[in-house]
Protein backbone atom coordinates (compact mmCIF):
# COMPACT_ATOMS: atom_id res chain seq x y z
CA UNK A 1 0.00 0.00 0.00
CA UNK A 2 1.15 3.52 -0.73
CA UNK A 3 2.07 6.15 1.85
CA UNK A 4 -0.97 6.80 4.12
CA UNK A 5 -0.14 10.52 4.22
CA UNK A 6 -1.16 10.60 0.56
CA UNK A 7 -4.73 9.41 1.19
CA UNK A 8 -6.61 12.69 1.43
CA UNK A 9 -9.54 13.09 3.83
CA UNK A 10 -11.78 14.05 0.89
CA UNK A 11 -11.24 10.58 -0.56
CA UNK A 12 -8.75 11.47 -3.29
CA UNK A 13 -5.13 10.35 -3.68
CA UNK A 14 -2.55 13.12 -3.09
CA UNK A 15 -0.01 11.23 -5.20
CA UNK A 16 -1.66 12.67 -8.32
CA UNK A 17 -2.25 16.17 -6.92
CA UNK A 18 -0.69 18.93 -9.04
CA UNK A 19 0.39 20.88 -5.94
CA UNK A 20 2.18 17.92 -4.37
CA UNK A 21 3.78 16.93 -7.68
CA UNK A 22 4.92 20.52 -8.37
CA UNK A 23 6.52 20.64 -4.92
CA UNK A 24 8.09 17.17 -5.00
CA UNK A 25 9.53 17.63 -8.50
CA UNK A 26 10.40 21.29 -7.98
CA UNK A 27 8.49 22.17 -11.16
CA UNK A 28 8.71 25.97 -11.13
CA UNK A 29 6.56 26.39 -14.24
CA UNK A 30 3.73 24.31 -12.73
CA UNK A 31 4.11 26.14 -9.39
CA UNK A 32 3.68 29.47 -11.16
CA UNK A 33 0.53 28.28 -12.90
CA UNK A 34 -0.96 26.78 -9.74
CA UNK A 35 -0.07 29.76 -7.56
CA UNK A 36 -2.27 32.00 -9.69
CA UNK A 37 -5.27 29.79 -8.95
CA UNK A 38 -5.23 30.30 -5.17
CA UNK A 39 -3.62 33.10 -5.32
CA UNK A 40 -0.30 32.55 -3.56
CA UNK A 41 3.36 32.88 -4.43
CA UNK A 42 4.93 29.90 -6.22
CA UNK A 43 7.41 29.40 -3.36
CA UNK A 44 4.45 28.91 -1.00
CA UNK A 45 3.54 25.69 -2.77
CA UNK A 46 4.87 23.25 -0.22
CA UNK A 47 3.07 19.96 0.43
CA UNK A 48 3.88 16.42 1.52
CA UNK A 49 0.24 15.25 1.44
CA UNK A 50 -2.99 16.12 3.21
CA UNK A 51 -2.34 13.84 6.19
CA UNK A 52 1.32 14.77 6.58
CA UNK A 53 2.74 17.27 9.02
CA UNK A 54 3.35 19.49 6.00
CA UNK A 55 0.13 19.83 3.93
CA UNK A 56 -0.54 22.68 1.52
CA UNK A 57 -1.74 25.65 3.57
CA UNK A 58 -5.16 25.46 1.87
CA UNK A 59 -5.56 21.83 2.93
CA UNK A 60 -4.88 22.69 6.58
CA UNK A 61 -8.21 24.54 6.72
CA UNK A 62 -10.23 22.31 4.37
CA UNK A 63 -13.86 21.87 5.45
CA UNK A 64 -13.88 18.29 4.17
CA UNK A 65 -10.82 17.43 6.27
CA UNK A 66 -12.43 19.03 9.34
CA UNK A 67 -15.66 17.06 8.82
CA UNK A 68 -13.85 13.75 8.32
CA UNK A 69 -11.79 14.30 11.47
CA UNK A 70 -14.86 15.25 13.51
CA UNK A 71 -16.68 12.11 12.39
CA UNK A 72 -13.64 9.91 13.02
CA UNK A 73 -13.50 8.64 9.44
CA UNK A 74 -10.43 8.03 7.29
CA UNK A 75 -12.07 9.83 4.37
CA UNK A 76 -15.35 10.98 2.89
CA UNK A 77 -15.49 7.55 1.25
CA UNK A 78 -16.43 6.14 4.68
CA UNK A 79 -19.43 8.47 5.05
CA UNK A 80 -22.90 7.43 3.91
CA UNK A 81 -23.79 11.11 3.34
CA UNK A 82 -21.06 11.68 0.71
CA UNK A 83 -21.15 13.48 -1.59
CA UNK A 84 -22.65 16.07 0.73
CA UNK A 85 -23.13 19.82 0.98
CA UNK A 86 -19.57 20.27 2.30
CA UNK A 87 -18.23 18.71 -0.90
CA UNK A 88 -20.68 20.59 -3.13
CA UNK A 89 -19.64 23.92 -1.59
CA UNK A 90 -15.92 23.32 -2.11
CA UNK A 91 -14.54 26.41 -3.92
CA UNK A 92 -12.87 24.56 -6.83
CA UNK A 93 -15.60 23.12 -9.06
CA UNK A 94 -13.22 21.00 -11.11
CA UNK A 95 -12.00 19.35 -7.91
CA UNK A 96 -15.58 18.54 -6.88
CA UNK A 97 -15.87 16.39 -10.02
CA UNK A 98 -12.65 14.64 -9.03
CA UNK A 99 -13.86 13.96 -5.48
CA UNK A 100 -17.18 12.62 -6.77
CA UNK A 101 -15.38 10.26 -9.17
CA UNK A 102 -13.23 8.92 -6.34
CA UNK A 103 -16.20 8.48 -4.01
CA UNK A 104 -18.28 6.72 -6.67
CA UNK A 105 -15.42 4.37 -7.53
CA UNK A 106 -14.76 3.59 -3.87
CA UNK A 107 -18.40 2.60 -3.30
CA UNK A 108 -17.93 -0.42 -5.58
CA UNK A 109 -14.25 -1.21 -5.12
CA UNK A 110 -11.74 -1.79 -2.37
CA UNK A 111 -9.27 0.89 -1.34
CA UNK A 112 -6.52 -1.10 -3.06
CA UNK A 113 -8.50 -1.38 -6.31
CA UNK A 114 -9.30 2.35 -6.20
CA UNK A 115 -5.64 3.24 -5.68
CA UNK A 116 -4.55 0.95 -8.52
CA UNK A 117 -7.18 2.48 -10.85
CA UNK A 118 -6.18 6.03 -9.83
CA UNK A 119 -2.53 5.32 -10.60
CA UNK A 120 -3.46 3.55 -13.84
CA UNK A 121 -5.55 6.39 -15.25
CA UNK A 122 -2.96 8.99 -14.23
CA UNK A 123 -0.05 7.10 -15.77
CA UNK A 124 1.21 8.05 -19.20
CA UNK A 125 0.31 5.35 -21.76
CA UNK A 126 3.64 5.93 -23.53
CA UNK A 127 6.21 6.01 -20.72
CA UNK A 128 4.17 5.03 -17.62
CA UNK A 129 5.18 8.18 -15.66
CA UNK A 130 2.57 9.37 -13.19
CA UNK A 131 0.99 12.69 -14.11
CA UNK A 132 -1.08 14.99 -11.94
CA UNK A 133 -4.81 14.62 -12.42
CA UNK A 134 -5.16 17.89 -14.37
CA UNK A 135 -2.27 17.26 -16.79
CA UNK A 136 -2.98 17.14 -20.52
CA UNK A 137 0.59 16.33 -21.55
CA UNK A 138 3.12 13.97 -19.96
CA UNK A 139 6.04 15.94 -18.48
CA UNK A 140 8.40 13.00 -19.09
CA UNK A 141 7.78 12.19 -22.75
CA UNK A 142 5.37 14.81 -24.10
CA UNK A 143 2.59 12.34 -24.95
CA UNK A 144 -0.99 13.62 -24.91
CA UNK A 145 -2.97 12.39 -21.92
CA UNK A 146 -6.65 11.54 -22.08
CA UNK A 147 -9.20 13.44 -19.98
CA UNK A 148 -9.87 11.81 -16.66
CA UNK A 149 -12.51 12.24 -13.96
CA UNK A 150 -15.35 13.25 -16.26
Amino acid sequence: MENPELFAPCGTYCGVCPYLIAYKTNDDKLKEKLAKMLPIKPEEIVCDGCNSDNPLYFCKMCAMKKCVNEKGFESCADCSEAPCETIEKFPFKEFIKRVKWDLAYRKNHSKEEWLAKTIEINSCPSCNSIAHWRANVCKSCGAQLEKRYI
